[in-house]
């Protein structure tokens, strides 16, 4: 247990992979080694950094660029250091961000948070369009993409859930994204998908 006083950890530094997220960052490079990506991009956040270590130690020729457009979401300076039992009364404006993400200025809007992980996306089919890569980032930006890219409302942030150690499969088709597959962490080792995809926050 790396957490043993089970605080949201938000941006704080010093905050490792647990034992079981580990485990999960093992089962995810296995599994994205079968896809033929190289390229990894990750968040400058000690647990995103570690996930990409382990996952290019399963992949021969495997790069990793870090990139701050990965980075856990704004709002999370707000929320870490807290239980998350404390959050309704301790930080009461985690309800305004429940419900309108963006509104409050030291928020991001859905659009915000999913611009700036399309980014390295955008970096990687420019790259190595054919192989694909990996994103290596956190809960509320990747799920701020999922829902940009689904056409839902922003409230609906929080509805969709990439757990840690889940994944989003993208397969883009000449620069359009097409389908879009989530693996949660139990299927992460059943099989090979599409190498354009972004590893959940593991911790």
């Amino acid at each position: 247990m790396r957490n043993p006083e089970g605080v949201l950890y938000g941006h704080l530094p010093n905050f490792p992979l647990s034992d079981r997220g580990v485990q999960q960052a093992h089962a995810q490079g296995r599994f994205l080694a079968t896809t033929g990506a190289t390229h990894i991009h990750a968040s400058p956040l000690l647990r995103a950094q570690q996930t990409a270590e382990i996952v290019a130690g399963h992949i021969g020729g495997a790069t990793i660029t870090t990139t701050v457009d990965l980075v856990e979401a704004r709002f999370g300076h707000y929320l870490e250091g807290i239980k998350p039992a404390q959050v309704p009364w301790r930080r009461p404006l985690w309800m305004i961000h429940m419900v309108r993400p963006g509104l409050l200025p030291n928020d991001e809007t859905v659009e915000q948070m999913a611009a700036r992980v399309e980014r390295p996306i955008r970096r990687i089919l420019a790259a190595a369009r054919e192989q694909g890569g990996i994103l290596v980032s956190h809960g509320d930006p990747i799920q701020a993409f999922w829902v940009h890219a689904l056409g839902r409302p922003s409230w609906a942030l929080h509805r969709l859930q990439c757990a840690k150690g889940g994944m989003l499969l993208l397969d883009y088709t000449r620069g359009q994204l097409g389908d879009i597959e989530y693996r949660p962490p139990e299927s992460s080792e059943t099989g090979p998908g599409d190498a354009r995809s972004e590893a959940g926050d593991i911790a």
